[in-house]
């Protein structure tokens, strides 16, 4: 065989494995401005009572339930959860964990629950780039699911959705332009 062919069947390989370690699904948990878990940035609507959506997206097994807690910014108060699961220990405030009485399939975006706020904003000025963070729960450090049968803790990432997103303004330019910033 020569080189070139063994070159070519190594690169072809190594392409082969990058492609399965980028496809692999990582699971997090989520707030949505929605209930179809779709928007993750939102602008202040003033001061009115608005619900968020809490979901587990991408655990690709059953779970069984779930331990997390949700950082608030200055322009939300968090004024209660709702649609919580029978067994719920804590509050996203403070760190909450949660036992589902049938195993929910995290093959599809579970629901985990539902968070009432109260809007502290009138608009963007002064709360540009807030962000709602979901985090580890501060009394045991994990921030994940569990699995079904085994009860095993699956641990996860916790996603960052934003409050009046700070915009980059954009405008046309030619590749000439962009090479003279750098001087080339």
């Amino acid at each position: 065989m020569s080189r070139r062919a063994l070159a070519t069947a190594l690169a072809f390989a190594l392409t082969m494995v990058m492609v399965g370690v980028t496809s692999a699904q990582t699971p997090y948990i989520a707030v949505y401005y929605n209930a179809g878990h779709s928007w993750e940035d939102k602008d202040c609507p003033g001061p009115v009572f608005d619900t968020w959506y809490i979901a587990a997206v991408n655990f690709n097994m059953f779970l069984s339930g779930a331990e997390f807690m949700v950082s608030y910014p200055p322009a939300v108060t968090w004024v209660a959860d709702a649609a919580t699961p029978p067994v719920t220990l804590g509050n996203t405030l403070t760190g909450v964990t949660m036992g589902f009485p049938v195993p929910q399939n995290g093959f599809n975006t579970v629901d985990l629950c539902q968070v009432v706020v109260l809007w502290n904003c009138q608009s963007c000025t002064g709360f540009l780039d807030n962000q709602v963070k979901v985090v580890a729960h501060p009394g045991t450090g994990f921030l994940g699911g569990v699995d079904y049968p085994g009860f095993n803790l699956v641990p996860s990432i916790g996603m960052t959705a934003m409050i009046c997103a700070c915009t980059i303004p954009t405008e046309q330019t030619t590749w000439g332009q962009v090479k003279s910033l750098y001087g080339e």
